[in-house]
């Protein structure tokens, strides 16, 4: 082997070896950026979602019926989230405690939720936002149970009467307040949920019950004693109008939720299952697709769910959830821009 032939191995060699230091240098530097890149520019992650509150309202109302049915069918479909259901004052304790960051999901009032989303009192201070997730069903009628043999004929018998108007911080306590206050009416007020209501009804310890639900507990009071709905005459809706011009106003059938009571005009106010603004866009299109792929099986647990549609969200004055108008626009459904959240 001459020197020649030498020189030419040796190269050949040194050049496999700087090769490969070359590429070992390369991976270095290529993981050295990535860790920089990572540390500067952190990706956005959907948070890991493991337990859901739904703020129901008074135990045994609409709302907490209607919650019941949603969690039976979520936690069937999304079973690595625990849902829980929470009895509350009411639709308005609601509103403060998701304001306050408690609980994800919730019964809310359209117009107390406009007001988070306005700052307006009590919300003018740092807070949750929140949007529109469902409608509750059926529509949040409000209207007045008397027994059929009471001489309570109208809203205007009801002065000077002992009326149940829920508990402290209820979506009914609050639309009883300014309704009767539109309408001149002094009543004498106590403030019991609905199964104690219930009770004080068939007992005569008050001489009518408002509420905004369909509960169960007056459902079942109905079979056993004869109920009637006070309805509005045309002069007090048309008063209420001017007062209360987010209220709207409708003749139902109450025969189809109280066993022998007729139809009634009363004032309908619209309220909503709502999510916390930072409850994140892919878990909220999660809920709604499965409520919307499984209504079936809601209607069986939670018949008043029939009526229910995508579009039926879109009558009601609050911006949509962002995980919601994903759906929508997979749905084909155009959400308008004053539904859509204000960035």
């Amino acid at each position: 082997m001459n020197v020649l032939t030498c020189i030419e191995i040796w190269d050949i060699g040194l050049s496999k070896v700087l090769n490969k230091y070359v590429i070992v240098g390369i991976i270095i530097a290529l993981v050295l950026i990535a860790v920089v890149a990572y540390v500067a520019f952190p990706r956005t992650t959907t948070p890991q979602i493991t337990h859901v509150r739904f703020l129901a309202g008074v135990s045994g109302g609409g709302g907490y019926q209607f919650g019941t049915a949603l969690i039976k069918i979520w936690q069937e479909k999304i079973s690595e989230v625990t849902f829980t259901l929470e009895a509350t004052q009411g639709f308005i304790d609601n509103a403060r405690k998701m304001f306050a960051g408690v609980g994800e999901l919730g019964v809310v009032p359209a117009d107390e939720a406009l007001k988070i989303l306005g700052n307006a009192p009590p919300y003018n201070t740092s807070g949750y936002k929140v949007y529109a997730v469902l409608p509750l069903l059926p529509l949040t009628y409000f209207h007045v149970l008397v027994p059929a043999d009471s001489p309570i004929n109208s809203f205007s018998d009801l002065n000077g009467k002992r009326v149940n108007i829920l508990t402290r911080g209820s979506l009914t306590e609050k639309l009883a307040g300014q309704i009767f206050n539109v309408l001149g009416i002094n009543i004498v007020p106590t403030y019991l949920p609905h199964t104690e209501a219930a009770i004080a009804l068939s007992k005569g310890e008050i001489d009518a019950a408002a509420t905004t639900t369909f509960a169960s507990q007056y459902k079942e009071l109905a079979l056993t004693m004869k109920l009637k709905v006070l309805s509005l005459s045309n002069a007090e809706v048309d008063k209420l109008k001017r007062a209360l011009p987010y209220l709207s106003f409708k003749e139902f059938d109450f025969g189809t939720q109280y066993e022998g009571c007729g139809k009634a005009l009363v004032p309908v106010s619209w309220t909503l299952v709502v999510a916390r603004a930072d409850l994140p866009e892919d878990f909220v299109y999660r809920l709604i697709k499965t409520v919307y792929e499984n209504l079936g099986n809601l209607t069986t647990i939670y018949p008043a769910a029939k009526e229910l549609t995508p579009e039926l969200l879109l009558e009601s004055p609050l911006p949509l959830h962002p995980g919601v108008i994903r759906y929508y626009s997979e749905r084909g459904i155009r959400v308008p821009e004053e539904l859509r959240p204000k960035t």
